[in-house]
C-alpha cells in the first residue's frame, strides 16, 4: 500500500523507499473517444470544479476537447442532490460550498445519456506541525536549492494518505517532474518530516506548502499517474491509464480533500532560525 514517489527524506533519522498537472499520454490508439473527468472537493469553503472533456480517437491523443451541456451534481452520500453550473466550456462549478469532514461525497456527471459517478471520502486534515529547510547540493537530474520539510504527527487511529502540493509566490509549482504522495503505512502513529527531493526553492521564493488529506482512490490514481507519467528514468510498469474511481469507462478522479497550508519567505525564515 505504501507507495512513495522519487526520493523522499522521512526526518525521524530513517529513509523510505519507495493550476499545473501532469499531461497524460492515454494509450488509446484505434479506440473511440472516452469522457476523462477531473473533480476536486474540500473542507475550506472552496468551490466545487469538475472538468469534463473527452480525448480523441486517435494516437497520441489528449484529454483536451471539453465537454459542454453535460449535467454534473454533488452530494453528500443519501442526500440531496446539488448541481454545478457550467462557467466556461467543460468547466463546472459550485460557489459557497460547505462540506463536512467524515462523510462521502458523490460526483455524477451525465453526458449523451450515459451517466458517471464516483465518490471520495473527505478526512479530517491533519496539521502542519512545522516547517523546516535544508539545503540540498543536488545530484544526477536533481537540482540544488532548499528543500521544505512538512512535519505532521500522524493520526494513529486511521489510515492516512497525504499528497503534498507547493505555490511560489501564489502560483502553483509544475508536478512534471514527480507527485509528492505519501501513505502512513510505515509510520502510522508517528511525528515525521514528509519532503520530496526534486522540488527545490531559492532563498528569494515566498513557499507555501499545501498538505493535502486524501483518500485511498485518490492516492491510488495519483500514484498510477505518476508510474505512466513520472520522469522516464522513474517509470515503472503501470496499468496502461491511471486508475479512476469514475464508472463507466471514464478516466480521471474525484477527491474530496482537507488541507492544511503555511506559507513562508524563505531567505526571512532563515534568517530567524
Amino acid at each position: 500500500m505504501a507507495r512513495f514517489k522519487n526520493i523522499i527524506i522521512l526526518t525521524i533519522g530513517c529513509f523510505l523507499l519507495n493550476s499545473c498537472e501532469k499531461i497524460i499520454e492515454l494509450d488509446l490508439e484505434g479506440s473511440n473517444s472516452v469522457v476523462v473527468i477531473e473533480a476536486n472537493l474540500t473542507n475550506n469553503k472552496m468551490p466545487v470544479t469538475v472538468f469534463v472533456s473527452k480525448t480523441s480517437s486517435f494516437s497520441g491523443s489528449k484529454a483536451g476537447t471539453p465537454v459542454s451541456g453535460a449535467k454534473v451534481s454533488v452530494k453528500v452520500e443519501n442526500g440531496n442532490l446539488k448541481y454545478l453550473t457550467e462557467v466556461e466550456p467543460g468547466v463546472y462549478r459550485l460557489e459557497k460550498v460547505i462540506a463536512q469532514t467524515g462523510y462521502w461525497y458523490v460526483i455524477d456527471v451525465v453526458s449523451e445519456g450515459v451517466t458517471y459517478s464516483a465518490r471520495s471520502f473527505l478526512n479530517r486534515p491533519v496539521p502542519i506541525i512545522d516547517l523546516t529547510f535544508s539545503y540540498f547540493d543536488g545530484f544526477g537530474f536533481l537540482e540544488s536549492g532548499y528543500m521544505a520539510n512538512c512535519f505532521v504527527r500522524d493520526p494513529a487511529e486511521t489510515e492516512n494518505y497525504y499528497r503534498i502540493k507547493y505555490y511560489v509566490d501564489g502560483k502553483p509549482v509544475s508536478e512534471q517532474n514527480g507527485i509528492t504522495l505519501f501513505s502512513d503505512e510505515l509510520f502510522n502513529g508517528n511525528e515525521i518530516g514528509l519532503s520530496h527531493q526534486s522540488f527545490v526553492f531559492s532563498e528569494t521564493d515566498t513557499l507555501t506548502v499545501e498538505l493535502q488529506s486524501i483518500d485511498w482512490a485518490a492516492f491510488n490514481y495519483f500514484s498510477t499517474l505518476e508510474d505512466i507519467s513520472g520522469p522516464s528514468w522513474q517509470q515503472n510498469a503501470a496499468p496502461t491509464n491511471p486508475n479512476s474511481n469514475f464508472n463507466n469507462g471514464a478516466l480521471g478522479y474525484f477527491s474530496a480533500y482537507s488541507y492544511e497550508r503555511r506559507t513562508v519567505v524563505i531567505k526571512d525564515f532563515l534568517k530567524s532560525k
